[in-house]
């Protein structure tokens, strides 16, 4: 190209190579609490009558996040969706964890359980808070009742 600046494919380049994942993420790190907002499921009789479902402490790197929790030590691990670089939304991100060879109460039963999962998505409102929902899960082979879901909406809030 005659007369173009020397920069014009470089400068382009870059741009596009920084397109998603190059974001700022606003997402305050430290600890928060997830109160919920509403209840879809709760058969594993998780969500308390006051306070907080869960509370946990948020820590990033780049597009990967994860939540040291207080429910079984467990850690969740996730990333933040993609977005475009114009894209200006909220940010969403997902995490998971899971726990092995776990006890729980479940109504009147004592529960040894094989794994306790718990899936979270989300949407960033402020730096210090997010909304989304929570998935946990009881996974046993015997009783029956020990097998069981609670699926919860919630507002996190940092602390």
């Amino acid at each position: 190209m005659r007369g173009a600046a020397p920069y014009t494919v470089p400068l382009l380049l870059a741009l596009a190579l920084a397109g998603p994942g190059c974001r700022v993420r606003d997402q305050a790190e430290g600890p928060y609490d997830f109160t919920p907002t509403s209840v879809e499921k709760d058969e594993c009789l998780r969500v308390p009558a006051a306070g907080p479902v869960l509370s946990g402490d948020l820590a990033t790197t780049g597009n990967w996040m994860n939540m040291a929790t207080d429910w079984y030590g467990m850690t969740l691990t996730g990333r933040y969706l993609d977005a475009g670089l114009f894209d200006s939304s909220a940010d969403r991100f997902f995490a998971d964890g899971s726990a092995q060879h776990v006890t729980a109460d479940v109504g009147g039963l004592h529960c040894d359980l094989d794994q306790a999962t718990v899936h979270l998505d989300a949407t960033t409102d402020t730096a210090t808070q997010f909304h989304g929902t929570l998935r946990f899960r009881y996974e046993a082979r015997q009783p029956p009742g020990c097998l069981c879901e609670t699926w919860v909406s919630f507002q996190a809030l940092h602390q």
